[in-house]
């Protein structure tokens, strides 16, 4: 019986690899974007409400179809990426149709969905915990999470401090995104190793 439940572990885990490897390039793609709408942020700390009404805009966009493509190639994780992916398109498509919204509204969007993509993120990494470094998600999660709930509870402060935070979010995201895209791209051959060696 034990065997049988090693050789299903071993299939679960050879499955979510193989899945991983079918979309680290998507996770490249999203590392390099957000690190580049990261430091464009960062650089234009002083610039108006609108210009960070269209880069969170943008930003939410992209990231909300990347993780729906995300969700969809999946194996056994899809609904938590399907459903982030809606969130944050939709809060994207919200920035961008009116960007003439004050800051308390893009903190509260931003807020909300940093906390919705925490909560995601954790669990996003439990349901892969067969997956090696899988732990990154709950880190990346719980730094998310509380940066929502900075942004909630003083919708009222300066821009310039939003968009500070809205950048390294971006930055954050991005290098966590590039370190997962480089495991995920070599999943298999780190199960392989990590089976041969117990």
């Amino acid at each position: 019986m034990s065997s049988t439940m090693i050789v299903m572990d071993e299939a679960t885990a050879t499955e979510a690899a193989a899945g991983l490897e079918r979309v680290w390039w998507l996770l490249l793609a999203d590392g390099v974007i957000s690190l580049l709408i990261g430091f464009l942020v960062l650089s234009w700390r002083h610039q108006t409400l609108y210009v960070l009404a269209y880069f969170l805009g943008a930003w939410l966009c992209v990231i909300g179809v990347l993780q729906l493509i995300s969700g969809i190639r999946s194996f056994s994780t899809r609904w938590p990426y399907a459903v982030m992916g809606l969130v944050a398109l939709g809060a994207g498509i919200a920035t961008l149709v009116w960007p003439h919204i004050t800051l308390y509204v893009i903190a509260t969007i931003l807020g909300w969905t940093l906390m919705l993509w925490g909560i995601f993120d954790v669990v996003g990494a439990f349901l892969r915990h067969e997956v090696p470094h899988w732990w990154l998600g709950i880190i990346k999660g719980v730094v998310l999470f509380a940066l929502g709930i900075w942004a909630v509870r003083h919708p009222g402060n300066a821009l310039t401090v939003l968009i500070v935070v809205f950048g390294i979010t971006c930055v954050f995201w991005g290098a966590i995104e590039l370190v997962a895209a480089f495991f995920a791209r070599h999943a298999k051959r780190s199960l392989e190793k990590a089976v041969a060696s117990s």
